[in-house]
């Protein structure tokens, strides 16, 4: 190509013209070392240069490959959230719906709750409120024991001066103002604790509770719990105005028994435990039962078909197996056909209470319970031994010398079980779990 044809010659290049001809650029060889140094350093620095724009093109392809994989997620999460989205709006229409359909039914609603308050005003009456009318004359009957008589006395005249009491239990609700004069009347008459039947030791009473319990808690969970087995045992078919002989299977000191003293006049009462140490204090005591020592296992010293009724609170929650099902034999031989039998069982209630804690000291402890449940609900039964138990006073730890260690603990026993092995001796009328938030209560009848 002419120069013409060349927007710069070679002539018009100087370090060119130093490159080729170096000798007439430069004076000698050391200023031609010297330009090709700097064109080294020129030509290092280009590469420099390359690299680094080669460096920040990869950084900003890997960028973009992330720009894109970001962008793929938010387009994702931003689909997820119009499929929530979709499902709030739906649910939301469901609310409303419900709501309408809930304003709508207010009536109805209305209408259910009073038929509840209505079904919990007649559990109340049939619970609190039991028929009993003694005498024309008077909401007690006349005793013949020289104590209760006094306080049935005492009753009649409080009731008399008491025109809200009187109108609050008409002589047909003797139980009823018994419940009251036994539980609120002490506090209010000092004259009534008096001419009760004076209270066990403390020893003797936590035999019966498991516990130290002050004497007036003590007499209060007698109430309460005789109430409830009075009730049963009615809706077992015995009526203790109708009168026949009553046995108390583990009555301890009386706990429960003081308060049947009500139909004294009426049933022939018998209390029997295997504590000796109790029986001998009711019978300096209670005048108005008998009372009979137990050995650990059957046989008792009863006749058979002796009894119209039986009753036992937390003894079949102490027993194993064998030895309850020996026992259950030997209320039925003694037991005449057609009596009604209440036992009490630690069952699911009693179960949770040592599971969440809320029953200080119980026994087994809640981790051993927990590992245990699977066998309580497939079996029904569960039982474990005390041992010997850490009794404070001297005369509850020589009774528990006596008893063998691995015979006598905390059994949890379950309705299935009740039904598909009590059943052969007995008619399972009832079985009523936890009436007072605690025991179980099962309601036989002996065919």
């Amino acid at each position: 190509m002419s120069e013409e044809g060349n927007p710069k010659s070679d002539s018009q290049r100087p370090w060119l013209e130093r490159i080729i001809k170096p000798e007439k650029a430069h004076g000698n060889l050391d200023d031609a070392e010297t330009d090709l140094r700097e064109l080294r350093e020129i030509q290092a620095h280009r590469e420099w240069v390359i690299d680094g724009l080669r460096a920040h093109i990869g950084n900003t392809e890997a960028d973009l490959e992330r720009a894109l994989e970001r962008s793929s997620g938010l387009e994702e999460h931003v689909e997820n959230l119009e499929r929530i989205e979709a499902k709030l709006r739906d649910h939301i229409s469901k609310l409303s719906e419900h709501i309408d359909n809930l304003e709508s039914d207010a009536t109805r609603r209305e209408a259910y709750l009073a038929e509840v308050e209505a079904h919990v005003v007649n559990l109340e009456r049939r619970v609190r409120q039991r028929p009993v009318d003694f005498d024309a004359d008077g909401i007690f009957p006349r005793s013949r024991f020289p104590r209760l008589h006094k306080l049935f006395q005492l009753g009649e005249e409080i009731r008399a001066a008491r025109p809200d009491l009187a109108k609050r239990f008409p002589a047909d609700r003797a139980a009823d103002f018994w419940y009251w004069l036994l539980w609120h009347g002490t506090t209010s008459y000092p004259e009534v604790e008096k001419q009760r039947y004076p209270e066990p030791d403390a020893f003797l009473r936590t035999r019966v509770v498991g516990h130290e319990m002050d004497p007036e808690q003590y007499r209060q969970s007698g109430l309460v719990n005789a109430w409830t087995l009075d009730g049963c045992l009615r809706d077992a078919g015995f009526d203790p105005l109708e009168g026949g002989r009553v046995l108390d299977f583990g009555v301890g000191c009386g706990r429960i028994l003081e308060y049947f003293a009500l139909y004294s006049d009426r049933c022939e009462f018998t209390g029997a435990d295997v504590d000796a140490e109790a029986i001998d204090w009711c019978r300096g005591n209670l005048d108005f039962a008998s009372f009979e020592a137990l050995s650990s296992q059957p046989p008792s010293p009863f006749p058979d078909e002796h009894f119209d009724a039986i009753y036992t609170f937390s003894v079949f929650s102490h027993l194993p197996d064998d030895l309850q099902r020996a026992w259950l034999e030997e209320l039925f031989r003694i037991s005449k056909p057609g009596a009604s039998l209440v036992l009490t069982v630690q069952g699911r209630r009693v179960a949770q209470a040592v599971l969440d804690g809320s029953w200080s000291g119980a026994f087994p402890d809640a981790k051993t319970l927990r590992k245990a449940m699977p066998k309580l609900d497939r079996d029904g039964f569960l039982f474990f031994p005390y041992g010997r138990l850490p009794y404070s006073s001297a005369e509850n730890r020589r009774l528990d010398e006596t008893l063998d260690p691995e015979r006598y603990g905390s059994t949890f026993i379950l309705e299935p079980f009740v039904r598909a092995n009590w059943s052969d001796l007995f008619e399972v009328v009832h079985y009523r779990s936890a009436p007072d938030d605690w025991q179980d209560v099962v309601v036989l009848r002996r065919p």
